[in-house]
């Protein structure tokens, strides 16, 4: 079977309130997050160097400037792991919105 590696990336800042202004996530999201990974997986590593990215919001066409935590996971590429992926995806949206 082979492997694959997940990248996560996880925005250190919320989205605007409706004052324009960005909170930083509560570290417990991100410790949240690892923990599920480690017990899922039996292994997890960060990457706390912030990637910069950017996007245009599809309702204010305003661009937005983020910085980024990184998660990596290396599994087999099983139905079962790729199925886990696809359903932590939304759990992480609901997470970090």
């Amino acid at each position: 079977m082979s492997e694959i590696k997940v990248e996560i990336l996880l925005p250190n800042l919320y989205n605007e309130d409706k004052n324009g202004h960005r909170k930083e996530v509560e570290g417990k999201k991100y410790s949240d997050t690892f923990n599920d990974l480690i017990d899922e997986f039996h292994g997890c590593t960060i990457d706390n160097s912030p990637l910069l990215g950017g996007w245009i919001d599809p309702v204010t066409k305003k661009r937005v400037n983020d910085k980024n935590t990184t998660y990596w996971v290396v599994c087999e590429e099983t139905p079962k792991n790729l199925e886990f992926f696809r359903i932590y995806k939304e759990i992480l949206k609901e997470r970090f919105q």
